[in-house]
This record gives C-alpha cells, sequence and structure tokens, in this order.
C-alpha cells in the first residue's frame, strides 16, 4: 500500500489533498534540500539521490509539458535537463528534473500516482544522479518545500548546528569570542554561520533568525518562495544575494556602525523537525 502523507485545505470547504513521495519509501536518501546556496541562486527544490529509481506523481494530475533529450538529441539541453511538469488540483504544480534519457512515459495524458512516469538520471547540470522536485503553489505565486509539503521526517537525531557568528571588516572576517573587546570606527557586516546535517550531508536550515540586542534583525524562513517574473524572494522582500555571502552557509545579518559599549549578538536556527538551537556572543566595542 502505498503511504500517503494528507493535508487538510479550507478553502470555502473543507477539502482533503493527499501528497506521495515522488520514489519509493524505502529508498529515499535526501541529498539537497530547499533554499539552499547555489553559486548564484537558491535550490528551489527537494533533491532524492540514485540512479534510475522509479518516479512517481506527487498526486493524480496532468501532464502539462515534457523535455526528453532522446527524442531530439539536436535540442539545447538545458540545466534542469529531461524534466516533466504535471498540473494537480488546488492550482498546484510539480516539477521533475534531470530525468534519465528515453525514460519520460509518454502515454500518459492524465496520470495518477501508482503511475511510474519516469526514472531518476544525471542529465542536465547536475553533480550526480537524482530528482530534483519542485512543487509550485500558482494561485498564491509561491514555491513551497517539498520536505514541509509531503511531511517527510529528517529521520536523524541530530539537531542542527551553529559553527558561529562573525563580524566582516572592510578587510576580514573575524568569528566572535564571548564578550571579546573589540576597537574599529566604521560600518560592520554581521554574518552566521551555520547548517544541518542529514547522515554525513550538509543541508541548509528551515529557518535562520538573527538579533542584534535582542532587536530581529533578519528573519528568513524557508518554507517557501515569492516567485515573481521568475524571481525568487524569501518574505518579505530578500534576494539570493541579501541571504548569503562569503559562502554557502554563510547567512547576512545587515550591516551596523557599532558605537561603544556592549553588543549582544543572537543567531537561532530550526532544522525540518522544528528542533531549535541558539548560539549568543557578546562584544565590547571600544
Amino acid at each position: 500500500m502505498i503511504k500517503k502523507f494528507c493535508i487538510l485545505f479550507f478553502i470555502f470547504s473543507s477539502l482533503l489533498f493527499c501528497a506521495r513521495i515522488p520514489v519509493d519509501e524505502n529508498r529515499i536518501r535526501i541529498t539537497s534540500t530547499f533554499g539552499e546556496f547555489r553559486t548564484d541562486h537558491f535550490h528551489n527544490g527537494l533533491d532524492f539521490g540514485g540512479y534510475r529509481l522509479e518516479v512517481f506523481p506527487i498526486s493524480d494530475g496532468e501532464v502539462v509539458y515534457y523535455f526528453d533529450s532522446e527524442e531530439d538529441p539536436t535540442r539545447q539541453v538545458f540545466g534542469v535537463g529531461n524534466n516533466l511538469i504535471l498540473e494537480h488540483s488546488n492550482n498546484i504544480r510539480s516539477y521533475y528534473y534531470h530525468l534519465d534519457d528515453g525514460t519520460i512515459q509518454k502515454s500518459f495524458a492524465k496520470v495518477t500516482e501508482q503511475n511510474v512516469v519516469a526514472l531518476t538520471g544525471n542529465t542536465g547540470r547536475s553533480g550526480g544522479a537524482h530528482l530534483h522536485l519542485v512543487i509550485e503553489d500558482m494561485k498564491n505565486g509561491r514555491v513551497i518545500d517539498p520536505f514541509e509539503y509531503l511531511k517527510l521526517p529528517k529521520n536523524t537525531d541530530t539537531s542542527p548546528l551553529i559553527h558561529g557568528i562573525y563580524l566582516r571588516t572592510e578587510t576580514r572576517l573575524i568569528q566572535i569570542k564571548d564578550r571579546m573587546p573589540f576597537r574599529y570606527n566604521g560600518e560592520l557586516k554581521l554574518f552566521v554561520k551555520a547548517y544541518d546535517l542529514l547522515g554525513n550531508i550538509t543541508v541548509g536550515l528551515k529557518r535562520v533568525r538573527i538579533f542584534i540586542n535582542d532587536s530581529l534583525v533578519r528573519d528568513y524562513d524557508f518554507s517557501y518562495f515569492i516567485k515573481r517574473d521568475n524571481v525568487y524572494f524569501i518574505s518579505p522582500h530578500y534576494l539570493f544575494e541579501d541571504v548569503y555571502g562569503v559562502d554557502s552557509h554563510f547567512y547576512r545579518g545587515g550591516e551596523f556602525t557599532p558605537k561603544r559599549g556592549l553588543y549582544t549578538f543572537r543567531a537561532e536556527v530550526v532544522d525540518f523537525d522544528d528542533n531549535v538551537v541558539t548560539l549568543t556572543r557578546t562584544v565590547n566595542f571600544q
């Protein structure tokens, strides 16, 4: 029996919508999560690692587009590789990327969640065989975190890690040690380095909040993106370059010019099982 994870929606009347995991639940291996750093853009989906795994629709739906390079080898293969797009009830679309050559089932106009629609592959811009799953709420202009949408458990006892809180001058990146004296005139940039672990794989976080002297200066909620003109924002208005800096696990806390005195910096991060970890550091600006 296929295990379903059901979400109750109330839109004028109560409606039960069920989403299934798009690969065999006994072969789930998450390799990348929603919202992660990708050089110049957000990772907009969830990656299921594995070669030639059967791919199932997240729910019954209709095929609205597919691309398979085996049909026309002369066409340019885009970064998403061979791909399939399905439309479901409640204005939900699902996107299945990097599918193996020649495996997309083209006989379907409509699909059920029992149908095998393709096999996972390594086509397009891909560092290894996997399914990249994207889920879009067309009505509200949002791209939704599949981890949350599918109600997947993290299946690990580890909590997220905060590596440190950092200050950046024009020339140096300095990790704050608690009650550290600091002499500097001018603007500083604040960063938090944090991440989660799935086994030995470093992945992103569900939420990151950064405080200066108990005032919230940044709140990054990775449960969904706002999509405007094919550009992704984290609510309310954060672009990729507003969120990440230095490298993949550094989150920006904004800029400030300190005055003399004691400053308290706090980071609070949340993983996909809602485990919360905080780190507080104080600096005595002189």
